[in-house]
């Protein structure tokens, strides 16, 4: 089968495990420009300033977040419940509404060697809903 496709997804593999080859380059990156990256920090609240911009981010375990920028990884259901009022009357946050999240299972299997180019390495399933 040809898959002649120009506007469909695009994959690609890394070259070793993703924390080594794209993780750890994405932090370094972000402290080689003074930034900081913290893992397994819960988000209690995004504090906002007077203008409606964030001010800090609260965490659960009581220590406040500043910075210039911030940047977080959560499952949607998360982030509508951490949207202050002001922003869910927003457009762009008004677009989270219709984002509904599902579960997602990804198995990583590893290889003593590569496999040779006639294998199809990539195996997709649909949920039943």
């Amino acid at each position: 089968m040809h898959n002649d496709e120009k506007h469909g997804s695009k994959m690609a593999f890394l070259d070793g495990s993703p924390p080594e080859r794209l993780c750890v380059p994405i932090v370094n990156h972000i402290q080689s420009l003074g930034g900081e990256v913290r893992l397994s920090s819960q988000i209690q609240k995004i504090e906002l300033d007077s203008n409606g911009t964030v001010k800090n981010f609260l965490l659960t375990n009581g220590e406040v977040i500043e910075g210039d920028v911030y940047v977080f990884a959560t499952p949607i259901e998360i982030l509508k419940l951490l949207l202050s009022e002001n922003w869910k009357e927003m457009l762009y946050f008004k677009r989270l509404e219709k984002l509904v999240g599902v579960p997602v299972i990804n198995v990583n299997i590893w290889f003593d060697r590569k496999l040779k180019n006639t294998y199809d390495h990539l195996l997709f399933s649909r949920s039943c809903s």
